[in-house]
């Protein structure tokens, strides 16, 4: 692929494909680094004004933020210009097959990743027009970027301590492996399951307790899931377990 080639370009790669690979060449970018702002509630009460509501429903969960938009302006490379029709519907094709929220990584932060979709449809016939000059594609993104260590698995198998460098909160996935009543401590929060059959799936950012395609939910014993706090997080556990797996999602701003 090219993007091996031009290691030292700019570039994004927006789901499965790197934008080198379809003959774009990043040379300016706008708001690449984010600068999402907070969504605020206001409420006037009399004799004190206004006040801002905190609508978390768990005092650990991260304040809310509004989605931004981030701006790549593109080139197409030289020995492209003699397919230019074919680059453009190769583009139209990469961004527009799949709207929704996808995976974009920038060579700018190679360490994380953002949940991004392209703002506004462009047809093949505005790609070529831009690929003359400059394409201006626009992402919508999410407001918290990932940490690429954060999809690593941590293996626990005793009372361990584990660090957030992050600086939010982190929503992590949990296999535990154990059967019967288990009890998960992350810091002082206890997180109880009852008849668990080998391994329990727990997955804190969609609020879903399973075991393959099966839901769990019926199974724990406490409404909150487990969340991984900036710093150190205790992790211990009681009852028949033999380990923890557990993916971090570790994010920032």
């Amino acid at each position: 692929m090219l993007s091996e080639f031009y290691e030292n370009i700019n570039s994004f790669t927006y789901g499965d494909k790197n934008s080198l690979d379809m003959g774009l060449v990043v040379y300016e970018k706008e708001n690449i680094y984010g600068s999402p702002k907070p969504v605020i509630t206001k409420v006037n009460i009399p004799g004190r004004g206004d006040v801002i509501l905190n609508n978390k429903t768990d005092p650990l969960d991260n304040d809310e933020y509004e989605d931004f938009t981030m701006i790549f302006k593109c080139y197409v490379m030289p020995e492209e210009y003699q397919n230019l029709e074919t680059v453009a519907q190769n583009i139209n094709l990469w961004l527009y097959k799949n709207v929704q929220y996808t995976r974009l990584e920038t060579s700018y932060e190679p360490n994380y990743y953002r949940l991004a979709h392209v703002a506004k449809e462009m047809t093949v016939e505005e790609i070529a027009a831009g690929l003359l000059e400059t394409l201006k594609i626009e992402f919508v993104c999410h407001p918290y970027k990932y940490a690429c260590d954060g999809e690593k698995t941590l293996t626990l198998t005793k009372e361990t301590n584990v660090f957030n460098t992050e600086g939010l909160t982190a929503y992590p996935y949990l296999k535990i492996y154990g059967t019967g009543a288990i009890t998960l401590y992350v810091n002082d929060r206890a997180h109880s399951f009852k008849n668990v059959e080998d391994y329990i799936e727990v997955d804190s950012a969609l609020l879903n307790a399973y075991k393959r395609d099966t839901l769990q939910n019926n199974k724990m014993l406490t409404t909150l899931f487990p969340k991984l706090t900036p710093g150190e997080n205790k992790i211990r556990w009681a009852g028949n377990v033999s380990k923890v797996d557990i993916v971090p999602r570790w994010c920032s701003l």
